[in-house]
């Protein structure tokens, strides 16, 4: 009984249902290009990066860390945008490179974990000047795509829209839905209230893991199954090391607590106890 309550309470201390921060550093000009015409491309850049389950911190509160920190701006390194997002309790940080090489342009962009430095995501883009804003929106919208919390799946190796739910050749026939449910978080009791039967059972959850090959991102599950479709369970819990989502049955000897999937980069638990009070991700499901 006290082993019980002692992980419950470790789990009740650990999950947070904040929503992360993000911003949008300024670009580099590199090669060919006038600072002023990328800080244009990445002014469109940043209005179409919205990635789900963050909020983006505006321009203006990057500028007053720069100015109170009397950093140079034309001269920021890696390291100090990282510091900026430190001060400004960021979890993620976008930075880009602009070139222009034989009339084309050359953009790289990187969204940096703040917390230890790492790379989360990266993309590019190569085009000629007069379709930059079209080209900009895809790339902000396609990375924003890698990071979004709870987004994330792919039939036949085409990304699907949020709402679908997709057939991963399970004996049972179940669909999941392809990413988490908009308010990231619930306890046990509004979850079961708010989707029903659409909540999975233990059972379908080991389904999934027999079933399918599990692979970590760095953020969370790659879940594919044999005939190649695939979605993405996202670490939801602090700092991105380990998700927790709930199934729809009840702990029998303790109704206080149900049962969840819990994972961490090598630990993969179907019927993990958690109390009923906690908040977790829901992921859906279609018999």
């Amino acid at each position: 009984m006290k082993k019980l309550f002692s992980l419950c309470l470790i789990c009740f201390l650990a999950v947070s249902a904040m929503a992360q921060r993000a911003a949008v550093m300024e670009f580099k000009a590199g090669v060919g290009i006038s600072q002023a015409d990328v800080d244009g491309l990445s002014g469109i850049f940043t209005t179409y990066f919205r990635p789900v389950g963050y909020t983006m911190v505006e321009r203006a509160q990057i500028d007053r860390i720069i100015d109170e920190q009397q950093i140079q701006r034309n001269s920021l390194t890696e390291n100090q945008m990282v510091r900026i997002g430190e001060l400004l309790n960021l979890s993620k940080i976008v930075i880009g490179d602009v070139n222009v090489v034989m009339g084309q342009y050359n953009v790289d962009v990187r969204v940096i974990n703040v917390e230890s430095g790492t790379i989360a995501a990266t993309e590019g883009a190569t085009f000629a000047g007069s379709s930059y804003r079209e080209i900009m929106k895809n790339l902000a919208q396609k990375l924003a795509g890698q990071v979004a919390i709870g987004a994330g799946s792919i039939v036949g190796g085409t990304p699907v829209q949020e709402s679908e739910y997709v057939d991963l050749g399970l004996p049972s026939g179940t669909l999941w839905k392809s990413k988490n449910e908009k308010n990231l978080y619930y306890t046990y009791e509004e979850a079961v209230s708010q989707f029903g039967d659409k909540l999975p059972s233990r059972e379908q959850f080991a389904e999934l893991q027999a079933y399918c090959t599990w692979t970590w991102n760095g953020k969370g599950f790659v879940v594919k199954g044999d005939n190649g479709n695939s979605i993405i369970l996202q670490a939801t819990g602090k700092n991105g090391s380990y998700g927790w989502y709930w199934s729809a049955d009840q702990y029998k000897d303790y109704n206080w607590c149900g049962y969840q999937l819990m994972f961490s980069s090598d630990h993969i638990e179907v019927g993990y106890i958690a109390l009923r009070s906690i908040k977790c991700s829901v992921r859906l499901v279609m018999n």
